[in-house]
C-alpha cells in the first residue's frame, strides 16, 4: 500500500512539472531577448502575435551597430527602455541584475558577489515554483536563455537546438562579460486598450528617432544614422564576418515584424480612422524588409568566406541605401498616421 502510494505521488509530481514546463515553450527568434519575451508572454495566456510584441515594445524599429558591425549590437544597449514599453502590453519585468568584481576586489567584495549568486537561484527556484516565467542572460554563450526550471545546484534551461541544458548557479555572472541579468515576468493588473499601445509605439518610435544617441551606449550608433555606420564598414571592408551575418538576420527579423506589426494596426483599431498614412508606412517598411532580407541571403549564417566578395559587398551597399530611404519615408508617414491618432 505505502509502494502505491509513493508511486502516485511521484506520478502526481511529475504531472505538475510537466504542466509547469509546458507553457515555457521556446519561440525562435534571432533577437534572444525578445524571443523570451515572447515566450513568457504566452506562458501568462496573452495571445499577441509575435509582431505585435515586436512593435509595441520598439524593437521592430531599432538599429543598433558599433563601426565593424560587432555581433554584440543586438544586445549592447541599456534594454530598459524596452522593459518599461512592454509595461503597455500587460508584461512587468522584475530584473535582477548585479556584476561581478575585477579581481582586484576586496574579498568582502567577491563575497558579496558569491551571496548575489544565490540569492539569485533561489529567487529563480521561487518562481518556478510559483509558475513564473524567467529568462537570464548568458547561461550559454552571451545570449538570452528561458529558464524551465532548477535542481539542486543548477539552472535549467533551453538551448538554441531545442535542448534542455544545465547551468551551474554560481558560473553566473563569471564570465569576461561579467554581468548577470534574470527577468521575471508577471501580468500588470490589466493590459491597455489597443488605441493606448499603439499611440505609445509611435510615441515611442518618434522620441528614439529623434535622439537615438540617447538610448545607444558609447561606441554604438542607434536610429537611422545606424545604416550609414553600416554603409562605411562595407564600403571600407571593415565589416566583421561573424558580426555582419548575425546582425543582418537580427535586424531583418525586425524590419519584418514592424511591416506585420504595421499592418495589424489597421484591424486592432477598427473604423474610424485615416489608415492613409499608415498604409504607406508599411509599404515602405516591407521595402526595408525586403532589402534587409536579401542582405541575409548574400551571407549565410554561420559565415561562409565564399560569401565575402566584392560583388556581394556592392550590392549589399546598394540595398542599405535603399532600406534607409524607406525607412526614413516610412517614419515621415508614421509622423502623420501619429497626428491622426491625436499623438
Amino acid at each position: 500500500m505505502k509502494k502505491l502510494i509513493v508511486l502516485l505521488l511521484i506520478v502526481l509530481t511529475i504531472g505538475l512539472v510537466s504542466a509547469q514546463n509546458a507553457a515555457l515553450q521556446p519561440f525562435g527568434a534571432w533577437s534572444s531577448f525578445m524571443g523570451n519575451t515572447v515566450s513568457c508572454s504566452r506562458a501568462l495566456d496573452y495571445d499577441y502575435s509575435p509582431a505585435w510584441i515586436y512593435g509595441v515594445t520598439g524593437f521592430a524599429f531599432l538599429l543598433n551597430l558599433e563601426p565593424t558591425l560587432c555581433p554584440s549590437g543586438p544586445t549592447a544597449f541599456d534594454n530598459g527602455f524596452l522593459k518599461h514599453n512592454a509595461v503597455y502590453l500587460g508584461l512587468e519585468f522584475d530584473t535582477r541584475a548585479f556584476s561581478k568584481p575585477d579581481s582586484a576586489a576586496s574579498d568582502e567584495l567577491k563575497s558579496a558577489f558569491r551571496q548575489e549568486q544565490i540569492n539569485a537561484f533561489q529567487t529563480v527556484q521561487s518562481a518556478m515554483d510559483s509558475g513564473t516565467p524567467v529568462f537570464g542572460w548568458e547561461l550559454g554563450i552571451p545570449e538570452y536563455y528561458l529558464i524551465v526550471g532548477t535542481d539542486s545546484s543548477a539552472y535549467k534551461y533551453c538551448d538554441f537546438d531545442g535542448s534542455i541544458k544545465h547551468c551551474p548557479y554560481d558560473r553566473i555572472g563569471t564570465s569576461d562579460i561579467g554581468m548577470a541579468e534574470f527577468n521575471l515576468l508577471s501580468r500588470t493588473e490589466s493590459a491597455p486598450s489597443a488605441l493606448y499601445q499603439v499611440s505609445s509605439a509611435l510615441s515611442f518610435l518618434d522620441s528614439y528617432q529623434t535622439n537615438a544617441a540617447a538610448y545607444a551606449l558609447p561606441g554604438y550608433t542607434m536610429g537611422t544614422a545606424a545604416y550609414d555606420v553600416w554603409l562605411n564598414a562595407m564600403q571600407s571592408n571593415k565589416a566583421d564576418q561573424f558580426g555582419l551575418a548575425y546582425n543582418a538576420a537580427v535586424w531583418t527579423e525586425a524590419r519584418i515584424y514592424a511591416s506585420i506589426f504595421l499592418k495589424e494596426i489597421e484591424s486592432k483599431l477598427g473604423t474610424g480612422y485615416d489608415y492613409s498614412s499608415l498604409r504607406k508606412a508599411q509599404k515602405q517598411y516591407q521595402k526595408v524588409a525586403q532589402a534587409l532580407r536579401e542582405i541575409c541571403g548574400l551571407y549565410g549564417f554561420p559565415p561562409r568566406q565564399q560569401d565575402f566578395t566584392d560583388k556581394n559587398r556592392n550590392k549589399t551597399i546598394s540595398l542599405l541605401k535603399t532600406a534607409k530611404k524607406a525607412e526614413m519615408k516610412g517614419n515621415s508617414y508614421l509622423k502623420l498616421f501619429g497626428k491622426e491618432l491625436g499623438i
